[in-house]
């Protein structure tokens, strides 16, 4: 192997490790923040009266809040215009929200768990879901900015 060559895979090393570090980085604050949605919604359906699609909504804004905060301060540091990334990671979480509530919904309408069950299904489809528009998108800084 040449010298060129033997820098070559140094480098595409050293960019497999960044990217697998900000994957576990992502992935950290997924399984926090699935896991608030999670609580949030359980707690909602088992200690109020409120219906499961109202509880699976506060759940998720919970969850974006803490999402947006960790994935933007942490996993991402401080990706460019805060309120630009806000506005793309919220459009990405809002199509996994709704894709996560027509999931629940159809769940709920085939009879095929409880609801508790349901909203840990539909919840837990989110995290892939956002990693990856997040990761080339959302949190994507230009070299202008």
């Amino acid at each position: 192997m040449s010298i060129k060559e033997s820098e070559e895979v140094s480098v595409t090393r050293h960019r497999l490790l960044r990217e697998l570090f900000i994957a576990a980085r992502f992935g950290v604050v997924g399984v926090c923040a699935t896991a608030l949605h999670i609580g949030v919604v359980w707690s909602l359906i088992s200690c109020t009266a409120m219906p499961t699609l109202l509880a699976n909504l506060v759940a998720f804004l919970c969850a974006f809040g803490l999402s947006f905060s960790g994935n933007y301060i942490w996993t991402f540091s401080n990706p460019g215009s805060p309120g630009k990334a806000m506005r793309r990671f919220f459009l990405i979480s809002l199509t996994a929200f709704l894709i996560n509530s027509t999931l629940l919904a159809t769940i709920l309408a085939s009879g095929w768990l409880s609801p508790r069950l349901a909203a840990v299904a539909s919840a837990s489809v989110v995290p892939g879901i956002t990693f990856l528009a997040s990761r080339f998108w959302g949190f994507r800084q230009r070299r202008s900015e």
